[in-house]
């Protein structure tokens, strides 16, 4: 008997191991910006949130950051997209899931055009019935934004049981705001003392082999 009617995914981090092609777009708005590199724990950070947050959290001002988000957006799609791949075992969890008869989505803070071409691009568009992310501008940026959006699209219920599986604090901060069940993923970019802080009650997983077992089990 299937746990939740619902399960929700980030994606970088989650569904894909991106952080290569984002990095390198990050770099990129420095060099042209003309700004010193972050070190390599700062540049961290950049997987996860909004890319206009954390070009703020870096001294960039507003109109610098949105200007910054431009950079990031020409250097993804000309080579930062295509630098990653699907986790191993991810397709098989979903196949399994939609076996189940779960409603499956995708709320992510990228971008939702880039998540869309991401989504067909590694083969996954058919598993999921929703796919939602970000918009350009502030009306859906944050994490608790797009989950419910993203439940509104897919026609969920006050009473639907639904689960949010990511990677970061931002997705686990994203499911408390929304007041829904949290599943971490330790083999992406955040780190489980992060997650726990936003979701006490949360469950891991160290693969996404586990990920399918964790959402069914009763």
């Amino acid at each position: 008997m299937k746990r939740y009617d619902i399960a929700l995914f980030d994606l970088d981090g989650t569904l894909s191991e991106s952080g290569e092609g984002i990095l390198y777009c990050v770099r990129k708005i420095f060099e042209e910006t003309g700004r010193p590199l972050p070190d390599e724990a700062t540049l961290g950070t950049f997987i996860g949130p909004p890319m206009a947050d954390s070009l703020r959290r870096c001294g960039f001002s507003p109109e610098e950051a949105d200007a910054g988000v431009l950079i990031y957006k020409r250097h993804f799609l000309e080579s930062g997209i295509y630098q990653q791949r699907v986790y191993a075992g991810i397709p098989q969890m979903l196949l399994c899931l939609k076996a189940a008869g779960m409603m499956i989505g995708a709320a992510t803070t990228k971008y939702e055009p880039f998540a869309r071409k991401i989504m067909k691009m590694l083969d996954l568009e058919p598993y999921f019935d929703f796919v939602g992310g970000a918009t350009a501008d502030t009306v859906r940026r944050t994490k608790a934004k797009v989950i419910s959006y993203a439940l509104e699209q897919l026609g969920a219920e006050k009473n639907s049981a639904v689960v949010m599986v990511g990677d970061t604090k931002y997705d686990a901060e994203g499911a408390a705001q929304t007041g829904i069940d949290f599943i971490g993923c330790l083999y992406g970019y955040g780190t489980r003392q992060e997650m726990e802080a936003f979701c006490p009650g949360a469950k891991f997983v160290n693969s996404p082999q586990e990920i399918a077992r964790c959402i069914l089990s009763a």
